[in-house]
């Protein structure tokens, strides 16, 4: 009679029916969109493009930093001759060697003669036509401006 009680309390286990679990499935290899691939060589191209104006940008100014060295050497050479000849030339020693060894005469005031033009002057300028050259060059200032905005 224990027996019965237990078993109607709990159910009889039933025995689990195994099914096969389907075999897993393969993924197929991922492919790069086109767009994607596009997006990629535009970045590719752009990064070249700043990295070839940034070396252009260092080249220049190491040019620069050369012209600067150079006119500071040019610069201070000038002032030392500037007074060398300051120093050494005297007005007066001027006028007196003009006047003794050249045997020459101040200006008088009845000498002076004023010349009158008849046709004036003119400037013409030269036509700046486009060119390929100056193409490019807008469109790489306009592109490097962009990218250093961006930046």
């Amino acid at each position: 009679m224990a027996y019965q009680r237990f078993e109607e309390r709990l159910p009889v286990k039933q025995e689990r029916q195994l099914r096969e679990a389907p075999a897993p499935r393969r993924r197929k290899k991922a492919r790069i969109h086109p767009s994607v691939f596009a997006c990629i060589a535009v970045l590719a191209v752009v990064s070249v493009y700043i990295l070839f104006c940034q070396m252009q940008l260092t080249e220049l100014n190491t040019e620069v930093s050369k012209a600067n060295t150079k006119l500071d050497e040019l610069t201070a050479e000038n002032v030392s001759l500037t007074t060398k000849q300051v120093n050494s030339l005297d007005m007066d020693q001027v006028e007196e060697y003009a006047t003794d060894k050249l045997g020459m005469v101040k200006l008088d005031n009845s000498q002076i003669e004023y010349v009158t033009l008849t046709n004036p002057d003119t400037v013409t300028v030269a036509e700046s036509g486009l060119s390929l050259d100056t193409l490019f060059a807008g469109l790489a200032r306009s592109f490097s401006a962009i990218v250093e905005y961006i930046s």
